[in-house]
C-alpha cells in the first residue's frame, strides 16, 4: 500500500489497471490529504485470498482495512472499478465516511436486451482499450511496441491485472445486479464524476447512477476520458479537495 502526504486521510481504490496507472493523480491528492492507496487483492504484485471472488468481498474487505489502519470516517475517491468497490463499502456501513467520491464509476447492471451500456474490455485489443480509456498518451500496457520493452516483473504485473479484471468482472460484466437498490444507503455527500469523452460508458449508464444515487451531486469534467484521473491529475485532485471541505 503507499501512503503519501499530509492532511486529512483519503482511501483511493485504483481503476482496472492497478495502482501504477495512478501514480500521477495520487502525487496531486498527497498535495491536499494523508493518501492511503493499496492495491486491489489480486492486482499487481498483492496477493488475494481465495475468498475474494467479487467486488462485494472488497467492499467488506475495505472496511475492515479502515479498521486495521484506524482511519475514522476519511474521505474515500475510487475510480472506475475502484469506485464500484469504494459504492459497495458504503452501502454495507454508510457512516464510514466523511466525503465519497466516485470516478467513471461500474458496478450497475451494464446491459440490457437491445443495449451493451459499458464496453467489453475483454473484446477490445490493448490498443483500442487503451485508446478508448483515455484522451491523454495511453497507459504503457495499451501500447505493444512499449509493452515488450518493460521489465518482465512489470509484464507480470500487468497481466496479474488482467487476471483479477476478469476474476472480479467477467460474469455478471462488470456488474453487481443489487447494488443499484442498495445505492440509496451510502449516507455521506456523495460525488460522481465522468468524463466528458468517456468512451467505455454510455449516456445511459451514466444515467442510471443518477437514478440509482439521487442523494449525489453529478458533475462532467471537460477534456476527460473514462480515466479523467489520468486525463485531468490536477483538476481531479483539486476538485476531490474542494469537495471534501464541504
Amino acid at each position: 500500500m503507499l501512503t503519501a502526504g499530509s492532511g486529512a486521510p483519503l482511501l483511493f481504490l485504483h481503476g482496472l489497471d492497478g495502482l501504477e496507472g495512478s501514480a500521477g493523480v495520487l502525487r496531486e491528492l498527497a498535495r491536499h490529504f494523508t493518501v492511503y492507496a493499496p492495491s486491489h487483492p489480486g492486482f499487481g504484485g498483492s496477493e488475494r485470498p481465495a475468498r475474494l471472488d467479487r467486488v462485494d468481498d472488497l467492499g467488506y474487505f475495505y472496511l475492515d482495512l479502515l479498521t486495521l489502519l484506524a482511519l475514522d470516517r476519511p474521505v474515500i475517491a475510487g475510480v472506475s472499478f475502484g469506485a464500484w468497490a469504494a459504492a459497495e463499502m458504503l452501502t454495507k456501513e454508510p457512516g464510514r465516511a466523511a466525503h465519497l467520491v466516485l470516478a467513471s464509476p461500474l458496478g450497475l447492471p451494464t446491459a440490457n436486451r437491445r443495449e451493451q451500456h459499458v464496453a467489453d474490455i475483454f473484446m477490445l485489443s490493448r490498443q483500442e482499450l487503451g485508446a478508448r480509456m483515455q484522451l491523454g498518451d495511453p497507459t504503457p500496457g495499451s501500447d505493444m511496441a512499449v509493452l515488450t520493452r518493460l521489465p518482465e516483473e512489470r509484464i507480470r504485473r500487468l497481466m496479474r491485472n488482467d487476471e483479477a479484471a476478469s476474476l472480479y468482472g467477467w460474469t455478471p460484466y462488470m456488474a453487481n445486479p443489487k447494488l443499484g437498490d442498495r445505492l440509496h444507503r451510502i449516507a455521506p455527500p456523495a460525488l460522481i464524476l465522468w468524463g466528458s469523452d468517456d468512451a467505455i460508458v454510455s449516456a445511459e449508464y451514466r444515467a442510471a447512477w443518477a437514478d440509482a444515487m439521487p442523494q449525489a451531486a453529478v458533475e462532467t469534467m471537460p477534456d476527460a476520458g473514462h480515466r479523467l484521473h489520468a486525463d485531468q491529475p490536477g483538476a481531479f485532485a483539486n476538485r476531490v479537495a474542494q469537495f471534501a471541505a464541504r
